[in-house]
């Protein structure tokens, strides 16, 4: 079945000091396509789980989420995957049971059909009807997760996301369980956002990527773009800093530091120039303009791959 792509433009998150409104996320345009997997990826501080949980209608209380008319929220049916799996779960209900439940109260399941559409999506996520038996204390990190995602899909959502759900396993695992979700988005043609800090962890899952940085969009595009030509200076800085790209026994590089995302002073100009060994004046007076198009844009006016750079 062919659904439209979903576009959310001018979102943003504030929250109220003072008596005036401090946006913490956007502006911030993004569209969500059927059948793809869009990442946001940044530092923990870097506001992509912020917009996750605008976009699936759960953000923090407190926090007030505008966008423009028509575009919030999501479609109804959009399941949510978070970082502990474990927390889904009735620790004295077997996992059987606990996706029962959320057919037959949720789905409004007839109850003669529950049990064999728990099975179903429990091997749909790679899971046994044997193992679907378990407590949840009895589950590796892998398995509990998979029931996690079979929990989200109870539901028949036509967005899913998923808030750094592969972070607390192993690498392997950490694959395998990316390589389910997009076989998943393909033969449900879902839409998926998935958020990380991990960018190469995303090469051949994501379709396309969104770098945040203190709120704001600061490079985007197709993921095979983004990840092996990056042009923001913040991005580059990231892929280097991943273990995976430096010989064992090498120092790691890393970002220069200053306060934390999200901490620093609002300034007009670029909200990473602070860090950015590459920054000179237009940097710190005003916000770059987008460079490239919609395969691969950035907001850098001295790019990393560039004169001088």
């Amino acid at each position: 079945m062919e659904r439209a792509e979903i576009r959310v433009r001018d979102l943003q998150v504030e929250v109220s000091q003072g008596g005036e409104l401090r946006s913490l996320v956007g502006p911030l345009d993004l569209t969500i396509v059927p059948g793809q997997i869009l990442a946001l990826v940044g530092e923990s501080g870097s506001g992509k789980t912020l917009t996750l949980r605008a976009l699936a209608g759960v953000p923090p209380r407190g926090l007030a989420v505008r966008a423009r008319p028509g575009d919030l929220p999501l479609p109804s049916r959009c399941g949510m995957v978070f970082q502990d799996p474990f927390s889904y779960f009735n620790p004295r209900w077997r996992i059987h049971r606990s996706l029962a439940e959320v057919l037959r109260v949720v789905r409004g399941v007839p109850r003669g059909e529950v049990s064999p559409l728990a099975v179903s999506l429990l091997e749909s996520v790679g899971l046994s009807r044997e193992e679907g038996t378990l407590f949840p204390f009895e589950m590796s990190g892998g398995m509990a997760q998979r029931s996690a995602i079979a929990m989200a899909l109870a539901v028949d959502p036509q967005v899913l996301c998923a808030d750094e759900a592969t972070s607390a396993l192993d690498p392997a695992t950490r694959d395998r369980i990316l390589r389910l979700v997009a076989g998943i988005c393909h033969q449900r043609c879902m839409a998926t956002v998935v958020v990380s800090h991990d960018l190469p962890g995303l090469t051949g899952h994501a379709h396309r990527v969104v770098v945040m940085y203190r709120g704001l969009a600061v490079e985007e595009g197709d993921a095979v773009a983004v990840l092996r030509e990056s042009r923001h200076r913040y991005t580059d800085f990231l892929l280097r800093c991943h273990p995976g790209a430096h010989t064992r026994g090498g120092l790691l590089p890393e970002i220069p530091p200053e306060s934390l995302p999200g901490k620093a002073p609002v300034s007009p100009g670029c909200p990473f120039a602070g860090r950015c060994p590459a920054a000179r004046g237009p940097c710190f007076g005003e916000m770059p303009p987008w460079q490239g198009d919609e395969t691969h844009r950035f907001r850098c006016f001295f790019p990393a791959g560039g004169p001088g750079s």
